[in-house]
């Protein structure tokens, strides 16, 4: 009896001890884990710090690229995708990761805050009214027409009112604040200039799936505007970077004679050589009186004013990716150039890798917009086998 006693104290001691030690292995297994997730989570804000650093460091590259080109171009400033800035970072090593980037030319673009100009007087009913001129406003609706975008006036008028600073409406195509009153949900005018492209998705008479179309071919910078004595300032639109869709909006009546002419070119060292160029080319000088071809008075920089094309640029972005572990860090910055001083405007920091637009997909910024099912057909703008010289952020960003 006393035996039996015995033995089944003996079972349960070792039941206990038995749990005592799963308990206790069950207990370190825990400290364990979050150990290692207390690790993991240092060491990627730890990589997520270096990552950070590698980038600005890149972007200090960035930066004396652009002044030494700066520099090396006084006098006769020039800007084209031949030139050293422009092209792409390789691959390079740092210590636990890589940094790559590279630098693309925001005045190969249409800047959305141009627009400002046609504030003043009747200059976007003036500039319609003449049929050899061109100006931002012809530029643009003959972009939406070979994008398919239903186009008019009141296309640009809406732009003006949305970043003019008064509550004026510009004429019957405009639309201000009582208009945007019965908008569901009520939209409040800017009356300010643009900070971001995806902004147009808010001005009356733009869709979003307009705006998706759009948005390879726009930029909002702060170059332009009107001063308080009417005097308007725009960034004109580099002829030496811009792409063949620009290209034949700035054509116009011309169409792919003027995109030809301009694409084998280019570069141009200065804004005379193109129009020489455009007289030559397109039949524009007026001989009369005069010998010779050119030696009469063109009509180019009359109908491409140097306030619409240039051949220089002052607004870059650069592109900069650091992956250092498992931390992937991006830093997208749009820096300003002037004579002897560059300045960074803005920047932005992703520690999540951007979905980059490519034939089948939306861009992150462009999914803030996008509905349901919606999807931008794919195309073959930017074909590697054209004739129009391209950015290397392209290659990086497709």
């Amino acid at each position: 009896m006393i035996s039996a006693d015995y033995s089944k104290q003996k079972g349960v001691a070792l039941l206990a001890v038995m749990i005592l030690v799963l308990a206790v292995t069950m207990i370190l297994a825990n400290i364990f884990y979050r150990h290692q997730i207390d690790v993991s989570q240092a060491a990627v804000s730890l990589h997520t710090d270096q990552a950070l650093l590698i980038a600005l460091s890149g972007e200090g590259w960035a930066q004396e690229l652009l002044i030494e080109d700066g520099k090396q171009s006084q006098g006769s400033p020039v800007d084209h995708y031949g030139e050293i800035w422009a092209q792409a970072m390789p691959l390079f090593p740092v210590e636990g990761g890589t940094l790559t980037g590279c630098i693309s030319d925001l005045q190969s673009r249409i800047n959305l805050n141009n627009f400002s100009r046609y504030a003043v007087g009747n200059q976007l009913q003036d500039e319609m009214n003449k049929a050899d001129q061109n100006g931002f406003a012809k530029t643009w609706l003959n972009l939406l027409e070979l994008l398919q975008i239903p186009s008019s006036p009141a296309k640009v008028a809406t732009i003006t009112d949305w970043i003019d600073p008064d509550d004026n409406i510009l004429s019957s195509w405009g639309a201000e604040q009582p208009d945007y009153e019965s908008y569901d949900p009520p939209r409040r005018v800017a009356n300010q200039p643009m900070t971001d492209v995806t902004e147009l998705a808010a001005v009356s008479g733009y869709t979003v799936q307009e705006v998706q179309m759009l948005m390879p071919w726009i930029t909002a910078l702060p170059g332009a505007g009107t001063s308080q004595l009417g005097a308007s300032a725009t960034t004109p639109i580099n002829i030496n970077t811009a792409s063949e869709e620009i290209l034949l909006a700035l054509g116009g009546f011309y169409g792919q004679q003027f995109v030809d002419t301009v694409a084998q070119g280019r570069p141009f060292s200065n804004i005379d050589a193109l129009y020489d160029n455009l007289n030559t080319n397109l039949g524009l000088w007026d001989v009369s009186g005069a010998t010779g071809v050119g030696n009469g008075i063109g009509r180019a920089n009359k109908i491409w004013p140097t306030d619409l094309i240039n051949v220089w640029s002052s607004y870059f972005r650069v592109y900069l990716k650091a992956e250092i572990g498992e931390a992937e860090i991006e830093v997208t910055s749009i820096m300003h150039r002037a004579v002897g001083n560059l300045n960074v405007i803005s920047r932005d920091i992703s520690m999540v890798p951007a979905v980059l637009p490519t034939k089948n997909e939306l861009s992150e910024v462009e999914k803030l917009f996008a509905k349901s099912g919606n999807e931008i057909e794919a195309d073959d703008r930017y074909d590697a086998d054209s004739a129009i010289v391209q950015p290397a952020c392209l290659m990086m960003e497709t």
